[in-house]
């Protein structure tokens, strides 16, 4: 029996259609539910994506239905470019939203939706109005300019994004950027999305538009799962994902007994001399009293324990100690570790990352073995290490 490819792909693309109309109806729904503003904010964005993406895949049924074979074949040429950039730069944006709301702005999107949105709008005329050979070359110069902006969002989500891994490291002791790895991986998954959509706009046909389809489907199904469920665990990450200005002025309002600090200086990444002498005090005395060793501390807690902003606390952290908030806890943590081995052999070395302050008993032998140069057991044991290493991030 003959499968017709056509109408398997338009059952596909039917069914695409039903599932991004599903998941829009559900982040609009969840929008009104969800205390963050700036998720509240990527829920709506992602409510316009879905659905406008399930709306293209109806005209998409509809334009199979109506137009000729010729027609057809140029009219998903079209909106294959198109519905391509406007992709590109919705889950983009909404990946950096996740990482860096503020970048995330009306002057930021208008910015970008202008010259999107111009020069789309001057595609479309061009291949509906002038012959073939004007629509060649408009469609080149479009594919040219779809080029550009991946690259360009390429870069910008890589600084962004180490960025992001910054001030996680410079905020939590935990290994928490690992909360985020699905937001990497699901922005180079929409890039491989875009490349596909530029391959069917360049070689069109049935099959390729299958093949497509389904992975179309199983990427929008994927994402739409972990980005419903990532609002469960944005709150925790949202402060430390904050500007470290906004959070700087958040935490003066409510601590007004830190407010005989001396003024910042003019470069604001600069520890004014003054703090440096207090912030090395207080830390001398929290560390005496062990208490790195309590599990999923943030530099919050030490910072109030000190009775300093983070700001300061992490900018002596980064350039008096030349670390990260999260390495310098965890190799204290370590320096523990392997004195509770040699002194305590009746505890097990999952008793002693448990007493170190490691949530994770896989996450205590890696960075051990990353930063002494062996396991733990062999430390215990006096075995001379394979390197030398002092990486404890």
């Amino acid at each position: 029996m003959m499968i017709n490819e056509t109408v398997v792909y338009l059952q596909i693309t039917f069914v695409l259609a039903v599932t991004l109309f599903t998941f829009g109806r559900l982040f609009h729904f969840l929008s009104g539910r969800i205390e963050s503003p700036v998720y509240r904010k990527a829920l709506r964005m992602m409510t316009f994506t879905y659905c406008f993406f399930g709306l293209v895949n109806v005209l998409e049924l509809a334009g199979h239905v109506s137009c000729s074979a010729t027609d057809s074949v140029l009219t998903f040429r079209i909106t294959t470019l198109i519905v391509a950039v406007c992709q590109a730069f919705l889950f983009t944006f909404t990946m950096i939203l996740l990482v860096n709301a503020t970048y995330v702005t009306r002057r930021s999107v208008t910015r970008e939706l202008v010259p999107i949105l111009g020069l789309s709008a001057a595609f479309a005329v061009v291949c509906f109005t002038l012959p073939a050979l004007f629509v060649e070359i408009s469609a080149g110069l479009f594919t040219v300019f779809y080029v550009y902006l991946l690259i360009k969002y390429i870069r910008l989500f890589s600084v962004i994004w180490r960025d992001a891994l910054r001030k996680l490291d410079n905020f939590f002791s935990d290994r928490e950027a690992e909360q985020l790895k699905w937001v990497h991986f699901s922005f180079y998954a929409a890039l491989g999305i875009g490349l596909l959509a530029l391959a069917t706009s360049l070689i069109p046909g049935i099959r390729i538009g299958i093949v497509c389809s389904a992975i179309y489907y199983v990427f929008y199904v994927y994402f739409a799962i972990r980005f419903t469920s990532h609002c469960f665990v944005y709150k925790k990450l949202e402060e430390a994902l904050a500007e470290d200005s906004a959070t700087e002025t958040t935490e003066e309002a409510k601590e007004p007994e830190y407010s005989e600090e001396p003024e910042e200086p003019e470069n604001k990444n600069q520890l004014p001399p003054a703090m440096a002498d207090v912030i090395e005090a207080g830390l001398k005395s929290w560390m005496e009293e062990k208490q790195h060793l309590q599990s999923g501390i943030t530099i919050n807690d030490v910072s109030r324990y000190i009775g300093t902003n983070r700001k300061y606390l992490s900018l002596y952290i980064n350039q008096h100690l030349n670390r990260s908030f999260r390495t310098w806890i965890n190799e204290l943590r370590i320096n523990e570790a392997k004195r509770l081995l040699r002194s305590n052999p009746e505890l097990t070395v999952n008793e002693i990352a448990n007493r170190t302050g490691f949530a994770k008993n896989n996450h205590f032998y890696t960075l051990f073995l990353k930063g002494v140069g062996q396991t733990p057991s062999a430390w215990r044991k006096g075995e001379r290490p394979n390197r030398n290493s002092h990486d404890f991030s």
